[in-house]
């Protein structure tokens, strides 16, 4: 752990954690062995806790101590995305529009895209990797994946998952538009 200790930053951890928890803060004591009254105390920044109490509390939270003591660096832990022309990368004259909105990265596990399509068609892929799948959502409209040999048609709300080094076709020929994300993941 460098730097400075940011309470502040400890505070609205720990409060943060025990509501996205829904837990209260007897709960967290009773796991933690840190009395009530401490944990309020160190939420509402009346006090500063010692290292052995953070780290009750981070054993109990089941995180690492130092991801309890330091904050986050800049925005690097935040980042919105959102689709945009420069991120496209279907062809421009095609019903299909898909937006790469994530990219492979050491730090991000696969390839994230949010498509809809603008007028009834098609569109082809060429197979992915060897091992990579593919997670497809749709939000709208109706789909027919054509899979190799296989044909499977989504419904608004619906999930697959398949092994996206298989050649594979989208499909939405009729109804409400399709507009759905996928995700792309690798095997290492």
């Amino acid at each position: 752990m460098g730097g400075t200790v940011s309470f502040e930053h400890i505070s609205m951890f720990i409060r943060g954690y025990r509501q996205a928890n829904g837990e209260s803060l007897q709960a967290l004591a009773d796991r933690s062995g840190v009395s009530r009254s401490m944990i309020a105390q160190i939420e509402s920044g009346q006090t500063s806790p010692t290292i052995v109490v953070l780290a009750k509390l981070a054993e109990a939270m089941n995180i690492r101590l130092g991801d309890l003591v330091e904050p986050p660096k800049g925005s690097q832990q935040v980042q919105v995305v959102e689709p945009s022309e420069e991120n496209i990368v279907s062809k421009r004259d095609s019903p299909f529009v898909c937006h790469q909105l994530i990219a492979k990265a050491p730090r991000t596990p696969g390839d994230f895209y949010r498509f809809y399509f603008r007028d009834h068609g098609k569109t082809a892929f060429s197979a992915n990797v060897a091992g990579s799948q593919k997670t497809l959502w749709l939000e709208t409209g109706e789909l027919t994946i054509y899979l190799a040999n296989e044909a499977i048609t989504l419904k608004e709300s619906q999930m697959v998952m398949f092994n996206a080094s298989a050649p594979h076709r989208f499909e939405n020929r009729a109804g409400a538009l399709a507009t759905g994300v996928f995700f792309v993941t690798y095997r290492d």
